[in-house]
């Protein structure tokens, strides 16, 4: 009798160690399926991020060429009259709009 409870022991442990060892297994596909989604959201995150820094970077390059090529007076004018949309006393201004949609 000794042995076939010896024998049922083994079977249970050998169960429960095999269904134990599915479980880690299992948790650890898991979890890694769940960092893989994580890395792939940060580096979609990073991308964006260097594009904003691109275009900002090429921005401030517009924007310091603009400075250095131009006077102070020239250079407040222009931004008045493409910004602001002023005109100077008695100038008449025109907008073409045959081509625009």
């Amino acid at each position: 009798m000794a042995n076939r409870t010896g024998k049922a022991g083994k079977r249970n442990y050998s169960f429960l160690l095999t269904l134990a060892s599915i479980a880690i297994l299992g948790y650890l596909v898991i979890s890694m399926f769940s960092l893989q989604f994580q890395i792939s959201e940060k580096t979609k995150e990073v991308e964006a991020a260097q594009q904003d820094l691109a275009s900002a970077q090429a921005e401030n390059r517009e924007l310091k060429e603009l400075a250095e090529e131009e006077d102070e007076k020239t250079y407040m004018e222009r931004i008045a009259r493409d910004v602001l949309g002023y005109v100077l006393p008695g100038e008449s201004v025109y907008y073409d709009v045959s081509t625009a949609n």
